[in-house]
């Protein structure tokens, strides 16, 4: 591991891997929605956007145990008093001081993550009802892959929610504590005051657990 050096205005507290994935979850969420909900015969690109959701998601899983400082589960899980006490700061006006994700928006990572991980596994399983099944949808009996379809539609209406309260947290912070959480997630770098650099791992073992991702998703593809 290295300390990245940082300019005496910014400091960095997102390597590219986080970033990449972020926004490549952006991505294939939305494509998922709108391949199944505006567009005419495309569950195959639907389908497809979910292989590669899931693929993000698992690599985010093991990032989040190797990767670098912000991106580690350890840096910001924190127990419930920790939350209280950062939740008691919110009507302060002024920029979060914690490098990545504050106390209360790591929990809300993990049910954003959560959340997006039951869409991915439970679309394995279902069918549009017509001429269409996920992978391992023969796997299971045909009112089971029913129900889990069922359960599947019910999740993207939780997922839509959390993107939601997920979207206002994000204006709140913008607009009433002055701290744009949006920027950092693009440049990796922070100009909030007394914020010290994360220590990154190289990016060459994010390409590894992506691939390793990847292999697990088609080897369950495969297997279907």
């Amino acid at each position: 591991m290295n300390t990245n050096p940082t300019s005496s205005n910014t400091t960095i507290i997102w390597d590219l891997p986080t970033r990449l994935f972020h926004w490549g979850l952006v991505a294939g969420i939305t494509t998922c929605w709108i391949s199944a909900s505006w567009l005419d015969n495309a569950m195959t690109l639907h389908i497809w956007a979910g292989y590669f959701t899931l693929s993000l998601l698992l690599f985010r899983m093991m990032w989040g145990f190797v990767g670098s400082e912000t991106a580690r589960f350890s840096h910001f899980l924190r127990m419930p008093k920790h939350v209280i006490s950062y939740a008691s700061t919110l009507t302060l006006r002024q920029p979060s001081k914690h490098p990545g994700h504050n106390p209360l928006g790591g929990w809300s990572v993990i049910i954003l993550l959560a959340a997006s991980l039951f869409m991915a596994i439970t679309g394995l399983f279902a069918n549009d009802q017509v001429s269409t099944w996920g992978p391992l949808a023969h796997r299971v009996t045909d009112d089971l892959s029913d129900r889990i379809t069922d359960w599947h539609r019910t999740g993207f209406d939780i997922l839509t929610a959390v993107i939601g309260l997920h979207l206002t947290a994000i204006a709140f912070y913008r607009f009433y504590k002055q701290d744009n959480l949006i920027l950092p997630m693009i440049t990796g770098k922070s100009t909030a005051p007394s914020m010290r650099p994360m220590v990154r791992v190289g990016n060459l073992r994010a390409l590894l657990m992506y691939v390793i991702s990847t292999g697990i998703v088609a080897a369950v593809v495969l297997a279907g």
